[in-house]
């Protein structure tokens, strides 16, 4: 009887033990966890963790966003969910203490903002912009070129557009505050424009237009005004792109089926110089120096060849990976690494064709390539981190090779990937 006793006296004693522990430990010490810290992260989060995907109810100011106060810090994932809504383009600026990611809703049109540092989404303009299927973005994302398609025809409608500030007296206020609201203002361009880039200081525009089966060349400011003309070609269907302030790349789009060239246009004198070409199913992209191409063509067995291409020595090297040269950029800050949106596994097709045209999908990884020394390696396989299949295109990436940006093109939604935590 006195064993039994002492027994019970003894599980007593621990049980009270462990309930102080449990006490101290877990009910008086709060949980917290710091933004950026991933061990607390389940892997992929939509942008923000809420509901509202962008919206801007009430008095909220542009620039402050909605946010959701918890008691658990929720820490900024790796790879992030910007926009769920198809996106019509977007731009990225590097200020000293964030980077800023501003897109235009391909549905609505309206115009939505995230910086990297913060969970928050916020919604700037709701005027009325619908069906914008792409657009290039100024240096302070303050303007964009941007593009729509006719109804019933296949033609592009180019516009200039303005994001202009407005004032707003808030009638619901206490304080009578006054909110800062934005409006689109803009202007339409030449219904010929076929295609355009915007050059690397964001301070002028190249249209290519099509006019009486001729290519023609111009330059604006970007801020709209006098069109130059500096060139007249018989080459109508391009790709564009403007890598370093004095080459214009200009690159014959991509068919199984075609040849395909790459040219270097002096934007001055509008001099063409043939650099690639003709090899059948090519596309190319150019890095932010001109002095290396990312190209690829198809390969054996209906698969895709990859390689870099050095423009001073004329030579190519096996980039080891095999993707599209469509899913790839290059390098802002160091000029010589270009990252591209690679199949996780082969997949059979007439390259590119069937890529544009929606027969084929991947379900793709991050991956780097050093142009100099040729290094390959991962830098992210998404597809672990957001739980869904993502076929990358778009890509963009800001200013300090910080954060690479990209779009989906099962869903076109808009996505942004830390590299320096990646790597």
């Amino acid at each position: 009887m006195k064993r039994a006793l002492q027994i019970i006296i003894a599980i007593l004693i621990i049980g009270l033990i462990g309930v102080a522990v449990w006490w101290f430990f877990f009910i008086k010490t709060p949980v917290t966890s710091t933004p950026g810290d991933d061990t607390n992260n389940p892997g992929f989060s939509p942008f923000g963790n809420n509901n509202n995907h962008g919206t801007n109810p009430g008095n909220t100011k542009p620039g402050q966003g909605t946010s959701t106060s918890t008691t658990v810090s929720a820490p900024i994932p790796t790879l992030r969910l910007l926009s769920t809504t198809p996106v019509g383009g977007y731009g990225v600026t590097t200020t000293p203490t964030t980077t800023i990611v501003r897109w235009i809703d391909r549905g609505r049109g309206s115009i939505r903002e995230a910086k990297e540092d913060s969970l928050d989404v916020n919604t700037l303009s709701n005027t009325l912009l619908p069906k914008i299927y792409q657009s290039q973005w100024s240096k302070n994302l303050d303007s964009f070129i941007g593009s729509t398609l006719y109804d019933g025809s296949g033609r592009l409608h180019t516009m200039y557009t303005e994001i202009k500030s407005q004032v707003v007296a808030s009638s619901t206020d206490s304080n009578s505050a006054n909110v800062s609201m934005y409006e689109l203002k803009g202007q339409n361009l030449p219904d010929e424009v076929a295609a355009y880039a915007i050059s690397p200081k964001k301070d002028r525009v190249f249209f290519f237009s099509v006019q009486n089966g001729h290519g023609l060349g111009y330059i604006s400011a970007v801020t709209g005004g006098t069109l130059t003309q500096i060139f007249d070609t018989p080459v109508t269907e391009v790709n564009v792109e403007w890598p370093e302030e004095n080459t214009i790349a200009i690159t014959t789009k991509g068919s199984a089926s075609q040849n395909g060239y790459l040219y270097f246009v002096n934007p001055k004198s509008g001099i063409w110089k043939r650099i690639l070409g003709p090899i059948p199913g090519m596309s190319a992209s150019v890095s932010h120096d001109a002095k290396y191409v990312i190209v690829s063509t198809p390969g054996s067995n209906e698969t895709i060849q990859t390689a870099v291409f050095t423009v001073a020595s004329s030579t190519g090297t096996n980039a080891i990976i095999q993707t599209l040269a469509d899913k790839c950029t290059w390098g802002n800050f160091y000029k010589n690494l270009v990252y591209c949106a690679v199949p996780s596994s082969p997949v059979r097709g007439i390259y590119p064709d069937d890529w544009y045209m929606g027969t084929v999908s991947f379900s793709d990884k991050i991956w780097q390539i050093n142009a100099i020394t040729g290094e390959v390696h991962v830098v992210s396989d998404i597809i672990d981190q957001s739980d869904r299949l993502i076929d990358g295109f778009n890509l963009g990436i800001d200013a300090k090779d910080n954060y690479l940006i990209f779009m989906n093109k099962n869903d076109l939604s808009l996505w942004s990937l830390d590299l320096v935590r990646s790597k």
